[in-house]
C-alpha cells in the first residue's frame, strides 16, 4: 500500500514541523513520519516522574527562536490561532557563587549592569559597551539560521565592508576565554560569560567559541527568556496543530527504514511496516545525516567520498547527565528569596575550579572536585507544570560520554550514584533539598540520549558539534550546508544549536525555500532564489 504527498518528512522534530507548517500553509500536501510516540523531537514535555508532573526532557528555555519571524511576526499563527503562549521571565539567570553572592541577569541591561557593579564597576561599564557592540551583529549571525547561509568565503567578503563586520570577522577566530579576558576583570563575571560557550557543548578556550556570547548576550536582552506555558513541548504541539489545520499529517510510532531513490531523485520512503510513502516533490530529513546516508539512502546513490565526509562530522566533545525531580514544595536558595525570581539557577564556581571541570572532561574523567550544574524550576513561573504546591526541576551537569574512559554503556550502572553526587553538591545552594523533599526522580545519562532519540548520536545533545568547523554554510559539512543533498529533491532541515540544558530552540525555513526552487509555490515569506 502506498500514499502520495507533495513532501514527506523523516522525523517530526520542531525544525521539521516548522518547515512543514510553511509548506502546508503554501498549499502543499505534507506528511511527517515520526518514530517516537510524540512529536517535537527534543522539544517535548512529558510525565517522566509522577502523573501531573510535566518535565522538559530536551530544550528547556527558548531564547534564540524568539528572533525568528515564526514567533516574532507570528507567521504561522502559532500564537494567534494555535494556542502557543509564552511565559517570559524578567530574571533570566541567578549565578550563585561559593561565597553566597549572586549575579542576576535581567532582561533589562541597566539592571544587569547594576548587579554586575556589586562586584566590579569596571565590568558593569564594560558589559554595557559589550552589549552595544554585540547588538548590531545579531542580524549578521542569524542570517544563516532562518534561511540558507551564504558560503563562508562570501560571508567574510561581506563582513570586510563595515566596521561591525570586521569586528565580527575577528571574533570568529577568538575563543570565549580570549574575549572575556579582553573585556572583563572580575572572575565572577568571566565565569558567568564563559558558560555561554560551554552551554553550546564547546570548550571555553576553543577557537570560535567567542561567537556564543554574540548569540547569547544580545538575544537575552533583546528578546527575553521565554518558555511555552505548560512546557517546552507546547511549541511542538502548536506546530502540530498548525500542520494539521492546513491539511498536513503527522504520523507517530512510524519508523522510516529507507529512502527510495530513482534516477538520482528521492521519490519517497519505506517504513518498518513495509509501507511505502511517496513524495512527488521532496523528501525532507529532520535527523542526523549519518543515519540518513549510512542506513537509509542506498549506497550506490551517493559518491563514496561524500559518504566519507559525512562520517567525519564531529560530535560535541562532552555531554551531560540529566535529572528530573518531582518536589514536594518550592525550592529555597542560599542566595535568598531574590533567586526564586530567576528562571535558571547556576551554581558558579571560581574560575580555577571551573577550568578544572573542563580539564576533567578533556581527559574523559567524571568531574568530582567541583561541578557546574544548571537548575531550572519551571513550576515556580508556570504552576501548570505540577500539582498545586508541588514542583518540577530540571538539573543538568556536564559529563563525558565515555565515563572515565569506559564504554558508554557503563553509565547504566553508575548514573544513579553520580546523580546522587550532583544532588549532594546542589544541597550547598538549595537549602531545603532533603531526601524527603524529593518525591520522585528520573535520571538520563549520555548513553540514554541516543536510545531516547537516535538523532543524538554519541550522546551529542547539540547534534553535530557547535564550532567554527561546522558553522554557517559548513554545518555540518560544506556539501550539506545549503540544506540540499547530492540527491535531487532530498533535503535536510538544519541541526540548530539545541541542548537539553540550553536556553535555545530554533526553527528553519530554508528547506521550504529550497523546495520552492524545485517548482513548489512560495510560502509567502522566503525570498526569491
Amino acid at each position: 500500500m502506498a500514499k502520495d504527498y507533495d513532501v514527506v518528512f523523516i522525523g517530526a522534530g520542531h525544525n521539521g514541523l516548522t518547515a512543514a507548517g510553511y509548506l502546508a500553509k503554501a498549499g502543499l500536501s505534507v506528511c511527517l513520519l515520526e518514530r517516537a510516540s510524540f512529536a517535537g523531537g527534543a522539544v517535548n514535555t512529558r510525565e517522566v516522574t509522577l502523573p501531573g508532573f510535566r518535565h522538559d526532557t530536551g530544550s528547556v528555555g527558548h531564547v534564540m527562536i524568539q528572533s525568528n519571524p515564526l514567533l516574532l511576526d507570528d507567521e504561522l499563527g502559532l500564537k494567534s490561532k494555535f494556542g502557543l503562549e509564552y511565559i517570559y521571565v524578567d530574571v533570566a539567570t541567578a549565578a550563585i557563587y561559593p561565597d553566597g553572592s549572586a549575579l542576576y541577569v535581567h532582561h533589562d541591561v541597566d539592571r544587569t549592569c547594576e548587579s554586575i557593579a556589586q562586584f566590579s564597576q569596571h565590568d558593569a561599564e564594560a558589559y554595557r559597551r559589550f552589549y552595544d557592540m554585540a547588538k548590531p551583529m545579531g542580524p549578521l549571525l542569524t542570517q544563516g539560521t532562518f534561511s540558507p547561509p551564504v558560503s563562508f568565503g562570501s560571508l567574510l567578503t561581506q563582513l570586510e565592508g563595515s566596521e561591525v563586520g570586521r569586528n565580527l570577522e575577528r571574533i570568529f577566530f577568538m575563543s570565549a576565554q580570549d574575549l572575556v579576558d579582553e573585556w572583563f576583570e572580575d572572575e565572577r563575571i568571566k565565569v558567568h560569560l564563559l558558560k555561554y560557550s560551554t552551554e553550546q557543548m564547546s570548550y571555553y578556550d576553543a577557537t570560535g567559541s567567542a561567537l556564543a556570547l554574540f548569540f547569547g548576550v544580545p538575544m537575552h536582552h533583546g528578546y527575553g527568556t521565554g518558555t511555552p506555558k505548560g512546557g517546552s513541548g507546547g511549541l511542538a504541539d502548536a506546530l502540530v496543530r498548525c500542520v494539521k489545520a492546513y491539511g498536513g499529517e503527522v504520523r507517530l510510532d512510524c519508523e522510516v527504514v529507507g529512502v527510495q531513490v530513482s534516477g538520482g531523485r528521492a521519490t519517497g520512503v519505506t517504513l518498518a511496516s513495509g509501507e511505502t510513502v511517496r513524495a512527488r516533490r521532496a523528501v525532507i530529513c529532520n535527523v542526523d545525516p549519518r543515519p540518513l546516508f549510512n542506513e537509509w539512502v542506498p549506497a550506490e546513490a551517493t559518491d563514496p567520498e561524500f559518504r566519507r565526509k559525512v562520517n567525519t562530522i564531529k560530535d560535541a566533545p562532552f555531554s551531560g547527565i540529566m535529572q528530573h525531580l518531582a518536589l514536594d514544595a518550592a525550592p529555597r536558595y542560599t542566595a535568598g528569596p531574590e533567586a526564586e525570581k530567576a528562571y535558571m539557577i547556576e551554581p558558579t564556581p571560581w574560575l580555577a575550579d571551573f577550568k578544572g571541570v573542563f580539564n576533567d572532561l578533556r581527559l574523559g574523567r567524571l568531574p568530582h572536585a567541583s561541578k557546574v550544574p544548571l537548575w531550572v524550576c519551571n513550576s515556580q513561573h508556570d504552576p501548570s507544570r505540577a500539582p498545586a504546591g508541588k514542583h518540577v526541576v530540571y538539573l543538568w551537569q556536564y559529563v563525558p560520554y565515555r565515563p572515565d574512559g569506559r564504554d558508554p554503556q557503563a553509565w547504566d550502572s553508575i548514573k544513579e550514584e553520580y546523580a546522587d553526587e550532583v544532588l549532594e553538591f546542589m544541597r550547598g545552594y538549595v537549602t531545603n533539598l532533603t531526601p524527603e523533599m524529593i518525591l520522585a526522580r528520573a535520571v538520563h545519562s549520555p548513553y540514554d540520549y541516543p536510545r531516547m532519540n537516535p538523532n543524538l548520536v554519541n550522546g551529542s545533545v547539540t547534534g553535530p558539534r557547535n564550532d567554527l568547523l561546522q558553522y554557517f554554510s559548513n554545518r555540518p559539512i560544506h556539501e550539506l550546508g545549503q540544506f540540499r543533498t547530492p540527491i535531487e529533491s532530498l533535503y535536510l532541515v538544519r541541526h540548530a544549536p539545541r541542548t537539553p540544558l540550553t536556553r535555545h530552540a530554533s526553527g528553519v525555513r530554508g528547506a521550504c525555500r529550497n523546495a520552492r526552487k524545485e517548482g513548489g509555490p512560495s510560502c509567502g515569506r522566503c525570498s526569491p532564489p
